[in-house]
């Protein structure tokens, strides 16, 4: 088994390196799995990324300080200072002054946010431990047996064979109950199973803390079941990419006429 040192000194490449790379992600996975061919195209190859509501960016704003201050802290010290607003004269004086040293600003709302959400994980009995030894941001590659494409993988922790995945969620959704809900919608199972094949860890785990104070956590990971269907979609996606190369086309949702039917929920008749 590669040493704590030996696998940061193999595996620890800058962030825009990994992200530049063209092998296939989780992200890559989710996104055809979730959309269709042809929106996947577009974002992977013409890098027509999807636009996102603003709420959503808010939320990806958040989750990416939370991951900082409680992950890397010494990067995030360096990285990131609490800025003036920048609706005043001032503050975007002293945002371009920060920007010119390579700093990114940010208010004192998203620090106070970020650095409570670090000091809730760390002081966590089982999130500590899990969090005391690894390596942050860690990248892996590996090509698919039966595909032949190229996978990448950058964790958010990696400790021995476990892999550590932070989640920010809103408030209650850290409960396991309601977070499994999240794994659901978001793939989260897809993501667990494609990090663990490419890393060949063993386990994976997630640590949900919630974005509003106190910040309640839950450290969770999923059974046989949810990976193996984690696995199946990772590998339908991947094989749907393949084949899409292979025929030189990238289909939209439908080429035909599809009869729906309501869900169950929606008929009110008695």
């Amino acid at each position: 088994m590669a040493t704590y040192k030996q696998t940061r000194l193999k595996h620890y490449v800058h962030s825009e390196v990994y992200h530049a790379d063209p092998a296939y992600s989780a992200s890559d996975l989710k996104l055809i799995t979730s959309t269709c061919p042809q929106v996947f195209y577009q974002s992977k190859y013409e890098k027509q990324k999807i636009e996102h509501e603003p709420a959503l960016k808010k939320a990806f704003r958040v989750g990416e300080l939370c991951h900082a201050f409680t992950l890397e802290p010494d990067r995030a010290k360096a990285s990131y200072s609490v800025c003036l607003s920048r609706a005043t004269k001032a503050g975007k004086v002293q945002a371009e002054e920060m920007a010119a040293k390579g700093i990114e600003p940010i208010s004192n709302t998203e620090y106070e946010l970020a650095s409570s959400v670090a000091n809730a994980v760390h002081t966590h009995p089982l999130a500590k431990q899990l969090l005391s030894k690894g390596f942050a941001e860690q990248s892996f590659w590996k090509d698919d047996k039966e595909t032949g494409l190229s996978c990448k993988a950058r964790c958010d922790f990696i400790n021995g064979d476990t892999i550590i995945d932070l989640k920010t969620t809103g408030e209650g959704n850290s409960n396991p109950e309601k977070f499994i809900k999240s794994v659901a919608n978001y793939l989260y199972h897809l993501q667990a199973a494609h990090y663990l094949e490419v890393i060949g860890a063993k386990r994976f785990v997630f640590i949900a803390v919630e974005k509003v104070f106190p910040h309640a956590i839950s450290i969770t990971e999923l059974d046989e079941d949810a990976l193996a269907e984690g696995r199946w979609l990772r590998q339908e996606a991947l094989k749907k990419i393949s084949k899409c190369h292979t025929d030189s086309y990238w289909q939209g949702y439908s080429e035909e006429i599809h009869k729906l039917s309501l869900p169950s929920w929606a008929y009110k008749q008695t």
